[in-house]
């Protein structure tokens, strides 16, 4: 197994990296970064790896920390979860984000990921909730911890579309253009907003 890559980031994009290590280049396919990598490029770089073979190709997929790395691999081991929809939730949660959510069961919160939808959500909460405070250590955990407050009234928002049966990144979306078009506004008003901007969509 390629445990990591170092060298030149040659080129980056939302979900793709290129690093040259002397005169080879591999590509990588990654999480849609919160950071943006792009502003790296030229210089030395570490990125943690994932070599997944199929029958038909190879594919490299790459992490900035070991901690994300081992959250991928066990994403990828929960039934009807592969490689895309583990980078899908990587791209929206930080490791510690995701440990919350799970532990919780905040299925609302999972659902802001695309291609997450209420029943990939609680499959994740099953298959996870036992295994993820063996796996993952406090160090691991003590970077990204999210402000309850701050995510609580989105939480609700989003839940409350979820159950109006719109899917989650249906849902995610349209509160995130509610919070961005008035960010004072009261639980009831954002989710007035939400339903409007999804009823002209």
């Amino acid at each position: 197994m390629i445990d990591f890559l170092r060298g030149e980031l040659a080129a980056a994009a939302p979900g793709k990296a290129v690093v040259n290590i002397g005169g080879i280049a591999f590509s990588l396919e990654m999480p849609p970064a919160q950071d943006d990598l792009s502003s790296k490029v030229g210089q030395e770089i570490t990125i943690y790896t994932r070599l997944i073979i199929r029958e038909d190709e190879l594919q490299l997929y790459g992490f900035r920390g070991e901690e994300e790395r081992k959250l991928f691999n066990l994403i990828i081991g929960v039934s009807g979860f592969g490689p895309r929809l583990a980078l899908s939730l990587l791209g929206i949660f930080s490791v510690s984000q995701f440990y919350i959510a799970v532990l919780e069961e905040n299925i609302a919160q999972l659902c802001r990921a695309p291609g997450i939808g209420r029943k990939a959500a609680q499959r994740l909460i099953l298959e996870l909730k036992e295994k993820l405070p063996k796996a993952l250590s406090v160090t691991e955990l003590s970077a990204g911890q999210p402000a309850k407050g701050a995510v609580s009234t989105i939480d609700e928002i989003t839940d409350a579309l979820c159950a109006l049966g719109y899917s989650g990144a249906e849902a995610a979306v349209a509160v995130h253009r509610a919070v961005e078009e008035d960010e004072e506004a009261s639980s009831e008003e954002l989710l007035k907003k939400a339903l409007k901007s999804m009823a002209r969509d």
